[in-house]
């Protein structure tokens, strides 16, 4: 299953390299808790504290602020994590948001991660998902690489998830998948509206 799911990926992030910017996010996969049933509204329980797990802080401070925004416009009632909030390792930080979380009165949390996806590295390709990497200067040892030029333009992935705070688990999750660009605060607007577009077809808006 994981050989399947990572060729599946490399082809779609190929996919989106031969397609351009003009194509539209790609959707990797969505996954719902099976306890939560159809049109649950989670995200209308109250308050939302919203984070965004980014490569810098700047980024990530505007990552939330327009998170939170477009939260709003859906209805949604959100308070922004503390930027102090940080940790090397993932579950400390999730910890520290669950804190945060109840000392706002937060319900549920929204985390939105942005990690480059797709990028042109001169005269070949590399290819990133996560804490993986694929291509010639990949950590991962997995070879990939195809001469596109030299674009200098990278495309991102975005996985949104929300855990429930009171149970302390994540009860929904999806990734989108954005074609290379140079305008990175398109792609950010156009992920972000894809992963709540896929929060709201999941019922949780």
């Amino acid at each position: 299953m994981k050989d399947w799911l990572t060729s599946h990926r490399v082809a779609v992030l190929a996919a989106l390299l031969v397609a351009g910017c003009s194509a539209p996010p790609q959707r990797w996969g969505e996954w719902i808790d099976p306890a939560l049933g159809p049109n649950s509204g989670v995200l209308r329980e109250g308050n939302v504290l919203v984070a965004c797990d980014t490569f810098d802080l700047s980024t990530r401070a505007q990552c939330q602020d327009n998170l939170q925004q477009a939260l709003r416009a859906r209805g949604v009632s959100t308070v922004a994590a503390p930027m102090e909030t940080t940790a090397v390792n993932p579950r400390e930080w999730e910890a520290q948001l669950a804190t945060s979380a109840n000392a706002s009165g937060a319900r549920t949390i929204f985390i939105l991660s942005l990690t480059p996806a797709t990028t042109s590295m001169g005269s070949g390709m590399s290819i990133g998902v996560g804490g993986f990497s694929f291509g010639r200067s990949g950590g991962a040892g997995i070879g990939l690489s195809a001469p596109i030029g030299g674009w200098g333009t990278t495309g991102f992935s975005a996985t949104g998830r929300v855990t429930d705070v009171r149970q302390g688990r994540m009860v929904w999750t999806s990734t989108f998948a954005a074609s290379p660009s140079s305008d990175f605060g398109a792609q950010f607007r156009d992920l972000t509206r894809n992963v709540l577009d896929a929060a709201q077809g999941a019922g949780l808006l």
